[in-house]
């Protein structure tokens, strides 16, 4: 089950970045000013960094607890 949790934390924190990259670049989002496009894209950046750091540091947690 661990690696199951350890495969999709790690799919729904890369599903973030493509998320930003799409907003970015696809045509699809032309009706949004570049700003805004920049701003919701730097969002999804960080927030996908940020659950990638936390769950390193829980895996780390639950390593040594083992």
């Amino acid at each position: 089950m661990a690696k199951f949790n350890k495969i999709i934390g790690i799919a729904i924190a890369l599903l973030f970045f493509v998320l930003g990259f799409y907003l970015l670049y696809a045509a699809r989002f032309n009706y949004l000013s570049k700003e805004i496009r920049v701003i919701f894209a730097v969002f999804l950046f960080l927030y996908g960094a940020f659950r990638i750091v936390r769950y390193i540091f829980k895996d780390r947690d639950r390593d040594e607890e083992e």
